[in-house]
């Protein structure tokens, strides 16, 4: 009698159990993504901030061109590094194409960076492993940084990324130090660091009307874009890329069609002046800069969308304790000895 009780006892907890047990939440499951173009790498930091109970980044124009200059830097002389051409430093960059820059400008500001070099297309599916030391993930993770920005460009040597982020001051002004951290730019180091580009040879119309570009080395869609005076967008259409800006040496891009004279240039300067739109800022509080990641990066989990299976089999496990506590119930009421 005893033992058909303890049979009993155990499946009604085996069924306990099931309804206790938590089921494997959506944000703990695997995500694969190839990181194609900047905004992919912006939505994959974001979904992390989101995984961990933060705000998403606001993107702004400035850090996406810092972020993308550095990566066509570092495709260029095919290595990564925070460091920029002419001897700029990044907060210096960023006071000089008007970012206001929050934190103490003497200590170089509320800002981070993180950069790395792959030999193949990043695939997101987790914090890459160059990525997940403290400093770098605060540099994704902070609650204090407002704005954020992304490149991604190709070299000879591989693939290269560059996430920027950084706190605006609370009055979306530029403080009153700022004017003395930018009297120490070295001469035209600013223009270098803020319009690095392999230099883009402008195409003139085919019989057809067709312009048409052959990637060289360390060229991306962004320098090509701002050269001929169109945009990644206008490139990505006509060439059927989608949402993909990583190009490679020696490809044919179509940059227009119906051409009737040859591309004029744009300058870079107008072109980013034209589509940097008014982006409000929000009150930050200081935390430390990001260093820089080893070359070798491995996947690991990001969360991702959810999945019914838990579900499936927490309702299968309840069906199956039932008909075994019905059939001992049954047995008990037959054979009370």
């Amino acid at each position: 009698m005893n033992k058909k009780y303890i049979l009993f006892s155990f499946f009604l907890l085996l069924a306990l159990l099931s309804l206790l047990r938590p089921s494997r939440p959506a944000s703990a499951l695997p995500r694969f993504e190839t990181i194609g173009s900047p905004s992919q790498l912006i939505n994959a930091v974001n979904a992390l901030r989101a995984a961990n109970g933060l705000s998403a980044l606001a993107v702004h124009p400035i850090l996406m061109q810092t972020a993308q200059t550095q990566a066509d830097y570092m495709a260029s002389i095919g290595t990564w590094t925070h460091d920029r051409p002419g001897g700029i430093t990044y907060t210096q960059q960023l006071l000089a194409l008007g970012f206001p820059l929050a934190g103490d400008l003497s200590l170089g500001g509320f800002r981070a960076e993180n950069v790395m070099m792959l030999s193949n297309p990043l695939v997101w599916n987790g914090v890459p492993v160059g990525w997940q030391d403290a400093a770098h993930m605060n540099t994704m993770l902070s609650q204090n940084f407002t704005h954020i920005g992304a490149g991604i460009s190709q070299g000879a040597t591989g693939y290269y990324y560059a996430v920027d982020t950084a706190a605006a001051t609370g009055s979306g002004q530029m403080q009153d130090s700022a004017s003395g951290i930018l009297t120490s730019v070295p001469n035209g180091a600013a223009q270098s660091a803020s319009q690095y580009m392999v230099p883009v040879t402008i195409n003139t119309a085919l019989p057809n009307g067709d312009v048409r570009h052959k990637v060289q080395y360390g060229q991306s869609l962004w320098s090509i874009a701002i050269e001929y005076g169109t945009t990644i967008k206008n490139i990505q259409a006509l060439n059927n890329l989608g949402d993909d800006s990583v190009i490679y040496q020696g490809q044919d891009l179509l940059i227009q069609k119906a051409a009737t004279q040859p591309a004029q240039p744009t300058s870079t300067a107008a072109a980013l002046v034209l589509s940097t739109p008014t982006i409000a800022p929000t009150p930050s509080i200081s935390l430390p800069t990001a260093t820089v990641p080893s070359a070798t990066i491995a996947p690991v989990e990001l969360p991702a969308s959810t999945s019914s299976s838990p579900s499936k089999l927490l309702v299968g496990i309840l069906i199956v304790a039932a008909l075994v506590g019905a059939g001992v119930a049954v047995w008990l009421i037959r054979d009370p000895n």
